[in-house]
């Protein structure tokens, strides 16, 4: 793992932070493993796959090479098999889903990664390859290779495109069947579609003393496909060598295979590739402790980057930001009834409490789409009333013995934990995985912690996750039974800035201390300042009076102070539904920003004031001895949205105001998008033209100071006090 940004002293102390975290798990017995879903993008993306949709034309290509690098550097001896993934409503298909399988116990389940197709362009295999490898592979089986038969496509039913063996393993051997008398001698008509020939066969018209399971070998864009039946793990990994020997005795390479994988084991390690919007999404395998995890992550970047992907993306305005495809967290057991969330029935219900108790957890590190309609709300971002109902569902959970009714565990929590639609995968604490009755992969016992975003270093993505990891274990340790705190108004108006952000990781790493494992808080910095960068500062000084009889050449004490200022965060939210093509669909307001002012010490707040487009900030004390305050404020037009009334704000007028004469002694212009007023031709080719289109957006401002300034007095409501927000003064603020 490169330990960049840590230095190797501190990266010393965080692999002991991490030995102590695993430590504390194994003296109170709890067994958690731990995974995750970073998403990767091209360097240069580009491209609606690259951006909101699932599928397109090159992602498939770098799932393949990233698998293949995997094999390459990290997984010798593992296979890739192409499955079907996740399938949505309106989707005709299911996604594709490329599965990097090895054997625990370390023996070679595939020993040629180079036989496996690397890209999407068009291959030279011929229907006669297929035939020649179904014959073989029958003859290796020792099963009847004349059960094999041609399949053809219903615009050509007469052009053989590959061949079906029906194939099945029964105890100690394999068998096979003779559908001719029922299919008849073939070609056989495949159902319309762009599915691999495994899932198109006619298997309807077969008798019920038929086998009903086959393997296929078909050529598409010249590639040869062998589709793999349903199997369970001992003869799924028997197959795979015999498919391999066959391969290579017939001198067939790039070939893809594709099918069933056999159901969940640990014996058989999987790392999934996705296609999911915008991303390619990688979902690591299951590690037991943070110190897997963070080799699994590091050879993880490593492959990415040496087949040119990366864990961010530039926007337009040179901002450095997150792929967009979340990284999620996700703990469980070695297997689905040893979840540790089973064996200790207090460690949900503590991990809801804490978690709600601490909103830095859902604000640190997730991505720029957050809130009430984001894809991983709070618990008291859905509903109203979730709270009330949770802390009669936590007591509930508590009371439960071990081993539990598992069903009623699980729904104990399921319709609480999920979004405002009612989705359970769409929640910042996901249950969808816990045990679902109703999902094919929902009883695997596991917890997903949705609100985190892919970080551009593994080793901030690996110190993020050990942070959550060390909570975990000290609330094995000791159950939290503190109350919920109701926030209200105070959720978003003073966790979206990022010093009070930064307090409550503070008070966690105080509480992790308290119970044995000292994670410092500055290895959280990284991720912090990555989640709200410096947009540009005043640095000042301030002349302490005079006393009335001082003497005549008495002058008076400097000091020097800064008003820091830093991107805040703010929640889009999810307006009414509108008419879309003949159907109805709901966008969200991305239109409105967020900024922070924090000033070095709260005492020079008695020498001046900041405005902001002509209207007073009320900043609020911080624990440091400073103090910071919000301003939020509308950064584009945008139709439709909420308050369409309120015109744009930007660029700010940021001016620091002098108290005793009322005058601007500092002032700066701050631009949300281009300070010349145009669009950007292009992303950012690079980091360097990012960080100058950064640079430029803050803009010193000459041209008001020493202007004198009228202060007008405005309120702050209560859902306001840390934040100015210029919505509310729209005539005032233009």
């Amino acid at each position: 793992m490169n330990a960049a940004p840590y230095s190797d002293a501190v990266w010393k102390k965080i692999l002991e932070c991490g030995a102590a975290t695993e430590a504390s798990l194994s003296r109170t017995g709890v067994l958690l493993t731990m995974g995750g879903e970073p998403t990767f993008v091209p360097v240069a993306p580009s491209g609606a796959e690259w951006q909101t949709a699932a599928l397109g034309p090159t992602k498939l290509a770098y799932a393949r090479k990233l698998a293949r690098e995997l094999i390459r550097t990290a997984f010798p001896g593992a296979a890739i098999l192409e499955t079907s993934g996740k399938h949505y409503p309106g989707e005709p298909l299911p996604r594709w889903a490329l599965l990097i399988q090895r054997l625990a116990d370390g023996r070679p389940l595939w020993r040629d990664p180079a036989l496996f197709r690397g890209d999407t362009a068009p291959g030279t295999h011929t229907a006669a390859d297929a035939k020649k490898f179904v014959v073989a592979l029958a003859k290796a089986l020792s099963v009847d290779s004349t059960h094999c038969l041609p399949l053809a496509e219903n615009a050509a039913p007469t052009t053989a495109t590959g061949y079906v063996l029906p194939l099945d393993h029964a105890g100690a051997k394999w068998v096979t069947d003779n559908w001719t008398p029922a299919l008849g001698a073939g070609p056989l008509p495949l159902f319309p579609g762009e599915s691999p020939a495994g899932l198109r066969l006619p298997l309807a018209k077969l008798g019920e003393t038929n086998l009903h399971r086959a393997l296929t070998a078909e050529v598409r864009t010249g590639t040869l496909t062998i589709f793999i039946p349903p199997l369970l793990l001992a003869p799924y990994c028997a197959l795979l060598p015999k498919i391999e020997e066959t391969l290579a005795a017939l001198k067939l390479r790039d070939v893809v295979l594709a099918g069933y994988a056999p159901p969940h084991d640990a014996a058989l390690p999987t790392i999934g590739l996705a296609s999911d919007p915008g991303v390619l999404e990688i979902n690591v395998s299951p590690c037991a402790t943070w110190a897997d995890y963070d080799t699994q992550l590091g050879q993880l970047y490593a492959a990415a980057k040496a087949v040119g992907l990366v864990a961010r993306k530039l926007q337009f305005n040179g901002r450095e930001v997150g792929t967009g495809g979340g990284a999620h967290l996700v703990f469980g057991g070695p297997a689905g009834l040893l979840s540790p969330f089973f064996a200790f029935p207090a460690l949900l219900p503590s991990i809801i409490r804490y978690w709600q108790r601490h909103p830095a957890l859902s604000y640190a590190f997730t991505g720029a789409y957050m809130g009430p309609s984001s894809q991983a709300p709070r618990i008291d971002e859905s509903t109203f009333e979730a709270l009330y109902e949770l802390e009669i569902a936590c007591a509930g959970a508590e009371s439960l013995g071990t081993p539990q009714n598992l069903p009623l565990f699980d729904l104990l929590f399921r319709d609480l934990l999920m979004d405002r639609s009612g989705n359970t995968h769409r929640a910042e604490i996901s249950v969808d995985k816990l045990w679902n009755p109703y999902a094919p992969n929902g009883r695997l016992g596991l917890v997903e912690f949705r609100a985190f975003e892919t970080h551009p270093a593994p080793a901030v993505q690996s110190v993020t996750a050990l942070f959550v990891r060390a909570i975990l274990a000290r609330l094995c340790a000791a159950p939290c039974k503190e109350p919920f705190i109701r926030w209200a108004g105070e959720l978003h108006d003073r966790f979206f800035l990022p010093a009070f952000v930064w307090e409550d990781l503070a008070a966690i790493c105080d509480d992790l201390k308290r119970h044995g494992i000292a994670f410092d808080p500055a290895w959280l910095r990284a991720p912090w300042e990555f989640r709200f960068p410096k947009l540009g500062g005043f640095a000042l000084t301030f002349k302490t009076p005079l006393p009335e009889k001082a003497p005549k050449d008495a002058k008076p004490e400097e000091e020097s102070f800064s008003i820091e200022f830093r991107q805040a965060l703010e929640a889009w939210p999810l307006l009414g539904e509108s008419p879309n093509a003949g159907t109805v669909a709901r966008t969200v307001d991305s239109s409105i920003d967020r900024i922070e002012a924090r000033i070095s010490d709260k005492k020079f707040l008695e020498g001046g004031l900041l405005l902001v487009n002509g209207l007073p900030c009320e900043f609020r004390p911080t624990t440091d001895g400073g103090a910071a305050c919000g301003i939020r404020y509308r950064a584009f037009y945008l139709t439709p949205a909420l308050q369409p009334h309120v015109p744009v704000h930007a660029p700010l007028l940021i001016e620091w105001v002098d108290r005793a004469t009322l005058t601007v002694i500092a002032a700066a212009r701050w631009h949300v998008w281009n300070p010349r007023f145009q669009a950007y031709d292009a992303a950012p080719a690079d980091d360097t033209v990012a960080a100058a289109r950064r640079a430029e957006r803050w803009e010193p401002w000459t041209w008001t100071l020493g202007q004198p300034r009228f202060v007008p007095k405005i309120d702050f409501p209560p859902e306001g006090k840390h934040t100015l927000d210029l919505r509310r003064y729209y005539a005032q603020a233009r």
